[in-house]
């Protein structure tokens, strides 16, 4: 089902992103990786096949969004993996500046992509954003963070009737470890209060596989599938 079909990975240099653009290249596709930091896609094509294409983009900045997708054309499905500037503190003490640009990087950014993806995307395909359980789970200095995934999902949950049949879904990552056996984060998410019933973080390749499941039941749209360990559910 995945065979050679075009794939866009905004976030594909590093992280889960990376993790999803492997698993696609073992599943014949082609992915398409963007990031933002040159260093890190050069790193990452190294670490895929030959067929891979990559591309520097800035997705919150609109006009480069628009220049990429002319550049590129037509494609099959986008999967956006976007991480914003993480921003934590009283809501009182925030700043108005930091909270701003991290709107712009994570859901902005997202937006732009579906809004100027839809003219090249071809029929049957798929849209894939990226929230997070802050959400819907509250966390101390997590307030923008929150505003931040929550509008992400209510996107995509209007956007499954607008762009119909194009589909459109999310998914929803609990804490994530950043490599094996990650103490220090679990450490940090423990001390938040969290309550995660498979008392260890998720592993990059398990919320990857959230993507690929997206990606081939054609019968998905609107959805927000939550990889957290059971969190949301404690």
């Amino acid at each position: 089902m995945l065979t050679g079909k075009r794939i866009v990975i905004v976030g594909g240099s590093a992280g889960i992103g990376l993790k999803i653009a492997e698993q696609l290249t073992m599943a014949g596709a082609k992915p398409i990786i963007v990031g933002r930091t040159a260093e890190k896609i050069a790193q990452a094509q190294k670490k895929l096949t030959s067929d891979t294409s990559v591309y520097q983009l800035d997705a919150s900045n609109e006009q480069d969004v628009i220049k990429f997708f002319e550049e590129i054309g037509r494609f099959d499905h986008l999967i956006s993996t976007i991480k914003h500037p993480h921003v934590s503190g009283e809501f009182g003490s925030s700043s108005t500046a930091d909270l701003k640009k991290a709107f712009d990087t994570k859901f902005w950014g997202q937006h732009n992509l579906v809004m100027h993806g839809l003219k090249y995307i071809n029929a049957e395909g798929s849209f894939i954003l990226t929230s997070g359980i802050a959400s819907r789970r509250s966390y101390p200095g997590f307030s923008a963070t929150a505003a931040i995934n929550g509008a992400i999902e209510s996107l995509v949950k209007s956007l499954s009737v607008e762009i119909a049949p194009l589909r459109i879904n999310a998914v929803c990552p609990g804490f994530i470890e950043r490599f094996s056996d990650d103490k220090q984060r679990l450490a940090t998410v423990n001390k938040l209060g969290a309550n995660l019933p498979l008392r260890r973080l998720g592993s990059q390749n398990e919320t990857a596989t959230a993507y690929l499941f997206l990606l081939q039941n054609r019968y998905s749209t609107g959805s927000i599938i939550d990889i957290d360990g059971g969190e949301l559910c404690s």
